[in-house]
C-alpha cells in the first residue's frame, strides 16, 4: 500500500521530531537512560511470543536518538547500547494516528531508504504510538521481522493492547513522580510555615531591643514555675531589677545611648543567671529574673552579683547602677503576691538610696 503523505512528509516529520512539548514529555517520562525493568520486559517478551516476531521493543524518540526502554531479540551491540542515532521506522509511527503496519518496507522508496533496512535488515514493521493523556507521542511499541510479514489483525490488536499497557505503566510512574514532587513541595511549605510560626512565636515572646523574654513570656514562665513548685515543694525566688536614674541617662546622653545601656544590662544579667533561670525585660528599664529551685539566701547572692557587675562595669562615663527587689515564694502565696512583695522590696531599695538589694 502507498504510505500516506502526512506520515512520510519530511518537513512535517522533522517538525514532529523537534517539537519541544513532545520532547519535554519524553524527558518527563523519567525513562530515558534508565536500565531495563521487568515491568516493560515482560510486555516485549509477550509481544514476541504472541506475534511470532523475532524482535519487539519499546522505543522512546528523544532528540537525535531512539532510546529502547525494553527490547527482545536485538543482537549486539544494539542489545547493550539500547539506542539508535539515525532515522528509524519509529519516527514515522510518531506521525501515525494509529498503528503503523508495513508488511514489506521495501515496497516504497521512502521506507526502503530507512537506514535500519540496511544496518539491521528490517523488512517488516508494526508500531503502535505511545501517546500521553495530553496527546504527546513519546515513541512506539514495535515489532519487526527480517523477512516480509503479513501482520494479522490479531497481531495488531496484541501490539495495541501491549502498547496501552506500556503507556499505563509510564503514566503511573509519571503520576507517582508528580505526587512525590507535590508531597515534597508540600513538606517544604509546611517547613516554611513551621519556621514562620516559630519566628512569630519568638517575636511574640521576645523583647526586640534586648532579645530577652518579654513580659508575656515572663508571666507564662511564672505560671509554669508556680505549678512545678507546688508539685515538687521546691523554693522559687524572684528579682525585680530597675536601672537607677534611667530618665537622666536618656535626657543627658540620648535615647540611642539609653538603648545600649539596656542591651548591655540584659547581657550582664543573663551572664549571672543560670540556664534554668528566666531573665526578662518587663518594662522600659525594668527587668525580672525568675530563679527556680532557689531559696532566699541563694537569690540574695545572685542579686548581689548582678548589682556588683553593673556597678563595676565600664559605662564610658555614665554612672549606671541598679536597684533590686527580691522575694522568695511563701507557703500558699500566689504569683501576684510574689510579684507584689518583690516590687515593694524594689521600692524600698530605691527609697534607701539605690544601687542596693532589698529582700522582702
Amino acid at each position: 500500500m502507498d504510505a500516506p503523505r502526512r506520515i512520510t512528509d519530511p518537513v512535517r516529520l522533522q517538525a514532529t521530531l523537534d517539537d519541544e512539548q513532545r520532547l519535554q514529555a519524553v524527558q518527563a517520562s523519567g525513562l530515558l537512560d534508565t536500565p531495563p525493568e521487568e515491568s516493560f520486559d515482560r510486555l516485549t517478551r509477550l509481544a514476541a511470543k504472541l506475534t511470532g516476531s523475532p524482535v519487539t521493543f519499546v522505543s522512546l524518540v528523544d532528540r537525535g536518538r531512539d532510546f529502547y526502554k525494553s527490547s527482545f531479540g536485538f543482537a549486539e551491540p544494539l542489545a547493550t547500547l539500547r539506542q539508535i542515532e539515525e532515522r528509524t521506522f519509529c519516527h514515522y509511527a510518531l506521525m501515525s494516528e494509529g498503528p503503523l503496519v508495513l508488511d514489506d518496507v521495501t515496497r516504497e522508496s521512502v521506507f526502503r531508504d530507512v537506514p535500519t533496512v540496511q544496518s539491521l535488515g528490517v523488512r517488516a514493521y508494526a508500531g503502535v504510538p505511545l501517546v500521553t493523556s495530553e496527546g504527546h507521542v513519546l515513541g512506539s511499541f514495535c515489532a519487526i521481522d527480517f523477512k516480509p510479514k503479513q501482520w494479522s489483525e490479531q497481531d495488531v490488536d496484541v501490539l495495541t493492547e501491549l502498547a496501552h499497557s506500556a503507556m499505563r505503566e509510564i503514566e503511573l510512574r509519571r503520576a507517582v513522580a508528580q505526587a512525590e514532587a507535590t508531597n515534597q513541595r508540600l513538606i517544604e511549605q509546611i517547613q516554611k510555615v513551621d519556621e514562620l510560626n516559630r519566628r512569630l512565636a519568638e517575636l511574640a515572646t521576645t523583647d526586640s531591643l534586648t532579645s530577652l523574654h518579654n513580659r508575656r513570656a515572663f508571666e507564662h514562665a511564672l505560671k509554669l514555675e508556680l505549678a512545678i513548685t507546688e508539685r515538687r515543694l521546691t523554693p522559687l525566688s524572684l528579682l525585680i531589677v530597675d536601672v537607677d536614674h534611667f530618665k537622666q541617662v536618656n535626657d543627658q546622653y540620648g535615647h540611642p545611648a539609653g538603648d545600649k545601656v539596656l542591651q548591655t544590662l540584659a547581657r550582664q544579667l543573663s551572664a549571672v543567671a543560670r540556664s534554668i533561670d528566666v531573665v526578662a525585660r518587663i518594662g522600659g528599664e525594668e527587668f525580672a529574673a525568675l530563679l527556680p529551685n532557689t531559696d532566699a539566701a541563694g537569690a540574695l547572692a545572685v542579686a548581689e552579683r548582678m548589682r556588683v557587675m553593673v556597678a563595676e562595669a565600664d559605662w564610658t562615663g555614665m554612672p549606671i547602677t541598679v536597684s533590686i527587689g527580691m522575694a522568695t515564694l511563701q507557703r500558699d502565696e500566689s504569683g501576684a503576691g510574689l510579684k507584689e512583695r518583690a516590687d515593694q522590696a524594689l521600692y524600698a531599695a530605691k527609697e534607701g538610696g539605690r544601687n542596693r538589694v532589698v529582700q522582702a
